[in-house]
């Protein structure tokens, strides 16, 4: 305890220093042992408290250490602290650092004396020196590693004397003191990191070995190791599976003989006297039958192994069963005749381009599809000279251009994965399905679509048809009210919150049943269609309008953008323009055809959305009705007073 107590030095000068010399490194030999010792049952027990525990152990011996100094010049006590905190910090970095750390300060602070100035920071030199040295070491620490800690830790218990002893004192305390003490720093640093570093080995080593078992046992292919004479020495459980023997340890000392029929013993055994008499590694395919009747077949690796001296000891065998591989590349060589007989026989033509554009591979269906160019259409040929030749001889039309220019375009089109459809000169039309191979080049089926193309244009305009008649009435010639629901979404779910529009009109032809019921229905379809159509006429000057037959007599119309005071306006105009056709109706007070109008506003008079709007309109038209028929009404009463009968 360098620059201690000056009172317990004088008291406590013992006799024979070396007693407790012997009594440091004893401490420090425990500490060592009791972690070497130990260090496997705290790995298994507690792996996340590893760290933990060695500082725990390193912190007991530093402490014990330091509470047996020993004595190698007057005055002067000094203890083994310096090596345990170095390793402590080398070993179990700063997790097991700190509590040997914290041992050494507190016990220094309390022994007090007038070394303490120096001796905390050659604490701390001594545990950085450690944790410095973990930080850099991957792994477990090599004999350099631990010299340049030893050295460290040489220099960390040794700084204090050239700081508190006076330079013409180091021509005594060097020899006497100093060198003594540093050898013993850097015998016991040694010694103790060799014991850690080699107990860590072995551990390692143990738990390697135990890895690699347990995968080796845990492989599902056999492997196994045979003596010169073919008598097994090691074998995994897949080789004792393979060779029914129940366990591995059965086949130890036996050989194929033991388990095989002889004949097929004597292969296996032949294919092993050429593996030794060679002293090559063999790859090789073996069929078997096994005891079962089953068929079998192995894909074996034999490897010789030699002794340290460079002499064949035994072989080591992988084998691993194929039987499944064998059926299927059977199973597959079957499939591709029957795939060349498909191809030869399928509807569609079917080719093949490498990756520099030259035809590999056709069919015969191919050829038939192109009979103009069925003699260019070979092996080899590449693809640019084909549709060249089809150019030229008339089987494709060119689109404009320049001839090279086109024929280009069309092969990276064609040679490009995807779907493309040409029509030949003559009429027909072509799909070509083009996919990339693994080898970079292009396999393309080629399809005589055109029935169905002329399928699809019949259907297309069946379709439009059907389109116009879903979505008109039949009567009028207007739209229907399925068309008339989805314009007001449209025109609903567009419409800005500020600004008014669109607007509503619900026409009714006012009391059309007496219509019908004095001149008949014909003569009631008649004049309803003339009305839907000056409706319709009236209201196309106006943008985007929508006029449809809302139901029975009643006609809706539809105006985007158009406020209240303009839905006003078309209104009445529609009052007076039907009036004005003096279509006679004797069932009416007012003697002729009249209609009567409701109109509604989006964002108007409260209307925000489709069923206010809908709801405002007939209710305005109801009033119109009220109101004595031939006039408009809007949903908002404070306009009855503007509006004036058409």
């Amino acid at each position: 305890m360098f620059g201690g107590d000056e009172r317990s030095v004088r008291n406590a000068i013992p006799m024979n220093p070396w007693n407790e010399l012997a009594a440091n490194l004893a401490i420090v030999a425990i500490t060592t042992s009791l972690w070497t010792f130990g260090h496997r049952h705290v790995t298994r027990f507690m792996p996340r408290s590893r760290s933990a525990a060695f500082g725990g152990i390193m912190a007991c011996g530093t402490l014990g250490a330091m509470s047996l100094p020993f004595q190698f010049h007057p005055g002067v006590l000094l203890d083994l602290r310096y090596t345990l905190l170095a390793i402590s910090g080398l070993f179990g970095g700063p997790v097991a650092a700190a509590a040997p750390f914290v041992v050494a300060v507190g016990r220094r602070v309390m022994s007090g004396g007038t070394g303490l100035s120096v001796a905390l920071p050659l604490i701390f030199m001594a545990t950085a020196s450690g944790l410095i040295a973990h930080r850099f070491i991957r792994g477990i620490p090599d004999g350099r590693s631990i010299c340049v800690v030893s050295l460290a830790v040489v220099f960390s218990g040794t700084a204090g004397f050239f700081v508190k002893v006076p330079f013409d004192q180091w021509p005594v305390v060097m020899p006497s003191v100093v060198a003594p003490f540093a050898l013993l720093l850097f015998v016991s640093a040694m010694i103790s990191s060799f014991a850690i570093s080699q107990e860590l080995k072995r551990q390692e080593a143990t738990t390697l070995n135990r890895i690699y078992r347990a995968i080796i046992e845990a492989l599902p292919d056999c492997l196994n190791a045979k003596d010169l004479k073919g008598r097994f020495i090691a074998a995994n459980p897949a080789t004792a599976a393979l060779m029914s023997s129940g366990t591995a340890a059965n086949l130890i000392g036996k050989t194929d003989f033991d388990f095989f029929p002889q004949e097929t013993a004597r292969v296996f055994r032949a294919d092993e006297e050429a593996l030794l008499r060679d002293g090559k590694p063999i790859l090789i395919e073996q069929r078997f039958t096994r005891a079962d009747g089953v068929e079998t077949w192995l894909a074996t690796l034999k490897a010789p192994f030699d002794d340290d001296d460079g002499k064949p000891i035994g072989m080591i065998t992988h084998n691993r069963e194929i039987t499944d591989r064998k059926r299927l590349e059977s199973e597959l060589a079957q499939t591709q005749r029957h795939l060349a007989d498909a191809l030869a026989s399928m509807a569609d033509g079917l080719a093949m381009f490498d990756r520099k554009g030259a035809q590999v591979f056709n069919n015969a269906r191919y050829l038939e599809l192109f009979p103009l160019t069925a003699d260019v259409r070979s092996t080899g040929t590449c693809l640019r000279a084909i549709i060249r030749a089809a150019i030229e001889r008339g089987e494709e039309a060119p689109v404009g251009g320049d001839i090279d220019d086109i024929i280009e375009r069309s092969a990276a089109a064609i040679l490009s994965p995807g779907d493309r459809q040409m029509r030949l000169a003559d009429g027909r039309w072509i799909e070509a399905r083009t996919r990339v191979t693994e080898e970079g080049g292009s396999l393309i089926v080629f399809s005589d679509i055109t029935t169905s193309k002329r399928t699809e244009e019949e259907l297309r305009t069946l379709n439009e048809r059907l389109k116009v008649m879903a979505h008109t009435d039949g009567l009028t010639g207007l739209l229907n009210r399925r068309a008339f629901d989805e314009a007001l979404d449209d025109l609903v779910s567009r419409s800005s919150q500020t600004v008014a529009g669109p607007s509503l009109l619900m026409i009714d032809v006012d009391k059309f049943k007496a219509y019908n019921d004095t001149y008949g229905h014909p003569v009631g379809d008649a004049c309803l269609k003339r009305v839907a159509n000056r409706v319709a006429e009236i209201v196309a000057s106006y943008p985007r309008s929508i006029v449809a037959r809302y139901g029975g007599e009643e006609i809706a119309v539809i105006i985007p953008q158009c406020d209240k005071a303009a839905a006003l306006s078309v209104a009445r105009l529609l009052c007076a323009q039907v009036r004005s056709m003096e279509i006679e109706h004797v069932g009416s007070e007012k003697g002729r055809v009249t209609v009567s109008v409701g109109i509604a506003t989006m964002n108007a008079a409260g209307v925000r959305g489709k069923r206010d709007l809908l709801g405002s309109a007939d209710e305005a038209l109801y009033a119109a009705k009220a109101a004595g028929r031939d006039c408009v009404r809007s949903c908002d009463p404070s306009d009855d007073a503007a509006v004036v009968r058409a």
